[in-house]
């Protein structure tokens, strides 16, 4: 069992790397959800303001500041767009980089498990070798 204690620290600095992994992809993807709740709001927003417009008899100037005004906030969705996409991109690193975490530290699992059954095999060749060698060495009755 001398090689899988000695592989323990490593795979504990694993199982904290892929933690860490995994609390970037909560935040990644709080991040995303709050980015896509905003672009909801610009495009409800621009929407009214859209239909207020279109509502009934607006004077010139006042139709004019609308439109403006809803031309800023279509601007403001399409740079949402782009923040929800970069968050979104963000995820997907996130979630590669902690399956790529999981993925080593169950193979170090793995690896442990072998040794642990290997060395838990010599063991018990060793109890079987020194139970037949007792019984070799015993004096016949007879």
């Amino acid at each position: 069992m001398k090689r899988a204690a000695r592989l323990q620290p490593v795979l504990q600095r694993l199982l904290e790397a892929e933690r860490q992994a995994r609390q970037r992809l909560v935040a990644c993807e709080t991040e995303w959800a709050t980015q896509r709740a905003r672009l909801a709001d610009l495009q409800r927003y621009a929407g009214e303001y859209r239909q207020r417009t279109q509502a009934g008899a607006v004077p010139v100037a006042t139709l004019r500041d609308h439109q403006q005004f809803v031309g800023r906030l279509e601007h403001l969705a399409l740079n949402q767009e782009r923040a929800v996409a970069a968050a979104e991109q963000a995820c997907a690193r996130a979630r590669e980089e902690l399956q790529r975490r999981q993925r080593r530290s169950e193979g170090l699992r793995r690896l442990i498990g072998r040794y642990q059954a290997q060395a838990l095999q010599a063991a018990e060749r060793r109890e079987q070798r020194a139970l037949d060698d007792w019984v070799s060495s015993r004096p016949r009755a007879g």
